[in-house]
């Protein structure tokens, strides 16, 4: 398999990844105990999409087609610390992956949307784990 190929797959994960992040916020949000955490992680989730259109365009910019988004399936754990715990875990795998593209990369504006990426993801997981701490004993 060639860089390009290579590229063009670990985006489309990245691109899945944030798809179900989306939707595992959905969950995560209608399980939060109180308001402040619930806008919290609407933010996260809001956050979550657009990183999703980033990645979807570009795809596109590589590809020249449009890409086929995929429909996911969410498993999650029953009590909110847990789902916050494993939302923690699935933020710090996305970076480290989001980390790898941006080492192939060749365009600079594509780095830069990366870069943007996964700073917004780590303040995500900064949220996530400050919220934890609060609830999660």
């Amino acid at each position: 398999m060639n860089t390009n190929e290579n590229l063009l797959d670990m985006i489309a994960a990245a691109m899945l990844a944030q798809r179900k992040s989306f939707r595992a916020y959905e969950i995560i949000v209608n399980a939060a105990p109180n308001q402040r955490d619930k806008e919290l992680l609407r933010t996260i989730r809001r956050e979550e999409r657009r990183h999703y259109y980033f990645l979807e365009g570009i795809y596109e910019d590589l590809t020249g087609e449009q890409a086929k988004p995929q429909r996911v399936a969410i498993s999650l754990p029953k009590f909110y610390p847990d789902m916050l715990k494993t939302a923690i875990c699935d933020k710090l795998e996305v970076i480290d992956h989001l980390e790898m593209i941006v080492q192939v990369m060749n365009c600079v504006r594509q780095k830069e949307l990366m870069e943007i990426i996964i700073s917004d993801q780590k303040e995500h997981a900064r949220i996530l784990a400050s919220i934890y701490g609060r609830i999660g004993k």
